[in-house]
């Protein structure tokens, strides 16, 4: 799998992404704006609502997902898993002619299976690489995405597995926290920004008699943009002072612990861990571990660096599919990219 090529996804640098995932979540997660229609720098997270698959229909996997990172069958049900994320430079959000063209090149960097013979799970690891067409990134993310064998309807049925398992709960009290239910209404909303039409998120009949869940599950990508919303509004209320006063999330790592349900209230909590690093976390309805991060910050950029990266994209990422366009060509071309 690792020498398995993916596709170079392109998308324009348009806010409207962006304002839609800002009228899906509860106004608690976001941070006033202060000038309308002004362009603004993309939120720590928020690429996950860009690049969204181009796979057709007819190709999806048995749960609606895309096979682009699959190891194939008998491996065909996916959930995600966790990773990380280093934000190395910014993305700015313009509107109408004045939008440009973002790519994301993706690299299969790790394959490796667990568990007994007939439960084995193989976890998939991608590297993706965000950056304008100048090839440097300003977003390196690690995904992980874990793959399970096929599971007939008559291996559940339509009894509901139950996690016999005690929670494991947080030994800290969060600093900041905020509650809410994730409603189907606001899974729908996200699959449909993400054309994500993985049947976890949708579909409840398969969520009960296939993989055995009482309800839709929450997306990973959602539970990571929650967490990272919820601190930043935290730092933008006055959550650090002194010389961390304006710090930006530089980086973060998080793993998916346990399933959120729609309809069932969640905790986002965040607590600070020391300088400039702070532990975030979501708290199911028992008060069990559901996602479990870290998250560091740092000075914002110099004035002069705002609109430079600095890093750029390994040579072992294949380059041959980005192609040199004309500034008309970025204003207008808009092409889609595989989002699990």
């Amino acid at each position: 799998m690792a020498l398995r090529k993916l596709p170079t996804m392109k998308d324009s640098s348009s806010p409207i992404p962006a304002g839609l995932l800002r009228v899906t979540l509860p106004d608690d997660f976001w941070v006033p704006k202060k000038i309308a229609n002004a362009p603004v720098m993309m939120e720590p997270g928020h690429h996950l609502v860009y690049f969204p698959p181009s796979t057709k229909i007819s190709s999806l996997l048995p749960d609606n997902t895309d096979p682009v990172h699959s190891p194939g069958p008998p491996f065909t049900r996916r959930m995600w898993a966790g990773g990380d994320i280093t934000f190395k430079g910014n993305i700015t959000l313009r509107s109408g002619i004045y939008n440009r063209l973002i790519t994301c090149r993706e690299k299969i960097t790790d394959v490796e299976t667990k568990g007994n013979e007939g439960e084995e799970k193989v976890f998939v690891t991608i590297r993706r690489d965000i950056a304008y067409r100048t090839g440097k990134a300003s977003i390196i993310e690690n995904r992980r995405l874990v793959f399970m064998r096929d599971r007939p309807n008559a291996a559940v049925g339509s009894t509901v597995l139950k996690d016999q398992r005690d929670p494991v709960k947080s030994q800290h009290k969060p600093d900041v926290s905020q509650t809410f239910t994730p409603s189907a209404a606001l899974l729908f909303r996200f699959s449909a920004l993400t054309f994500n039409a993985h049947r976890i998120h949708l579909d409840l009949n398969y969520c009960r008699d296939v993989e055995g869940h009482r309800n839709l599950l929450v997306h990973g990508p959602l539970s990571l943009i929650l967490m990272l919303q919820i601190l930043r509004v935290h730092l933008t209320n006055g959550g650090q002072t002194g010389p961390e006063e304006s710090d930006i999330v530089s980086h973060v790592d998080y793993r998916c612990l346990a399933p959120l349900y729609a309809g069932e209230e969640l905790k986002v909590c965040v607590r600070k861990k020391d300088t400039r690093e702070w532990e975030t976390w979501i708290e199911g309805p028992d008060g069990g571990l559901a996602v479990r991060g870290t998250v560091r910050t740092a000075p914002p950029p110099e004035e002069g660096e705002k609109s430079r990266s600095e890093t750029k994209i390994p040579e072992d990422i294949p380059t041959d599919a980005v192609e040199v366009e004309s500034s008309a060509d970025e204003t207008h071309e808009q092409e889609t990219s595989p989002t699990p």
